[in-house]
């Protein structure tokens, strides 16, 4: 009973510090610090974060049998390569070493553990059990970013723009290599401008990306409050996030989407306006 408290408490956590853990799933198996199966998930983790420093993000697998570890690393789409380099090999000496400890033997380390760094700067998975052919999203997070609400009068024409926000984007990031959109839209009941980032792990399959993020999208509102101005849901192969009147990626080439100019019409879709850059 004291287990499933700890897991219900890491899954449903608080907005974070920086560095701070966010997910850990202990799933009743573990590994000593003199053991191969560390020393594969050290290897294994080089390797992914040297991919990612290039790319954002990278999965694979190391060692056989019991000792088999199954890995993805990635980085906000914003970030360089010396950003995304220092965020997860920071995740990874913590997730590893003092976050990751199993509380019925100091020195046990889950197999399994997922580390969320700075919100969503970086994010590691490892894990003895084969996610990267399933494309499961679990464990996922909720970061309440910004609790400030909009007021109750204009709640469901904000919700209604958010979705449209984060869905225009998500048509955006999966016609794209990268698999990363950012965008912004003006709330026009109130003058305020939404900021919006959904990302799936880069290489991820067209399909299979744009049905993580629809169903994070789709499960938002069991999560978030409709009023919310902020807030971000982080998974293992997606994630998002939106902020009100504040930008809070540094990628300057974001999206000018009009998602509300057509949405009175019947059969409409949200759209972006000629793909513009602002």
């Amino acid at each position: 009973m004291l287990l499933l408290s700890l897991l219900v408490l890491f899954i449903s956590c608080p907005a974070p510090s920086v560095g701070q853990e966010l997910c850990s799933d202990y799933n009743g198996a573990i590994y000593m610090p003199n053991s191969t199966y560390k020393s594969n998930l050290i290897s294994l983790a080089a390797t992914l974060i040297a991919n990612a420093t290039e790319l954002h993000s990278a999965t694979g697998m190391a060692g056989t049998g019991l000792d088999k570890v199954y890995g993805a690393v990635s980085c906000r789409g914003d970030s360089d390569g010396s950003d995304c380099h220092k965020h997860l090999t920071e995740a990874l000496d913590a997730a590893i070493n003092s976050k990751n400890s199993n509380s019925y033997s100091p020195k046990a380390m889950t197999k399994k553990v997922t580390y969320y760094y700075n919100q969503d700067q970086a994010r590691i998975h490892f894990s003895n059990q084969d996610f990267i052919s399933s494309f499961t999203n679990v464990p996922e997070c909720t970061v309440n970013t910004n609790l400030n609400a909009v007021t109750a009068s204009v709640a469901k024409q904000f919700e209604d723009l958010v979705t449209k926000v984060l869905r225009a984007l998500t048509d955006a990031a999966v016609s794209r290599p990268e698999r990363y959109a950012v965008g912004k839209q003006r709330f026009e009941e109130t003058g305020q401008t939404v900021y919006g980032l959904v990302q799936c792990m880069q290489g991820m399959p067209s399909e299979q990306c744009m049905n993580c993020l629809d169903g994070i999208i789709s499960g938002r509102q069991s999560k978030i409050s409709t009023t919310q101005m902020g807030a971000a849901i982080l998974g293992v192969w997606c994630t998002l996030r939106y902020e009100t009147d504040t930008q809070f990626f540094t990628d300057t080439k974001m999206l000018l989407l009009d998602v509300l100019k057509k949405s009175t019409l019947p059969c409409t879709v949200p759209f972006i306006k000629n793909f513009a850059f602002s």
